[in-house]
């Protein structure tokens, strides 16, 4: 869903929201996602297609405050470091 600017992800179980935190180089232009890997062909997944995200949750705490400080208060849910994505089955 794309909320207060956000655009968040529910994980597997459906229960929690979470705000994804790209690599480096990734771009969001409003309909989908290119998702930057370095090394590799980047790989663009359109927001309303299915796919698998994976990586991990993270703390507020351990991201860069002054660069992500003002999504911590406009973003209701916890940020997620992905680290790859794919199609889903």
């Amino acid at each position: 869903m794309y909320e207060r600017g956000c655009l968040l992800f529910r994980d597997q179980q459906g229960t929690a929201h979470l705000m994804p935190v790209w690599p480096d180089g990734s771009i969001f232009n409003g309909t989908s996602v290119i998702f930057h890997q370095p090394g590799k062909a980047d790989q663009p997944v359109v927001i309303g297609e299915e796919f698998v995200m994976s990586g991990q949750p993270v703390m507020w705490s351990g991201l860069s405050g002054q660069i992500y400080s003002p999504f911590q208060h406009q973003c209701s849910a916890a940020p997620f470091m992905v680290a790859s994505v794919r199609p889903a089955d």
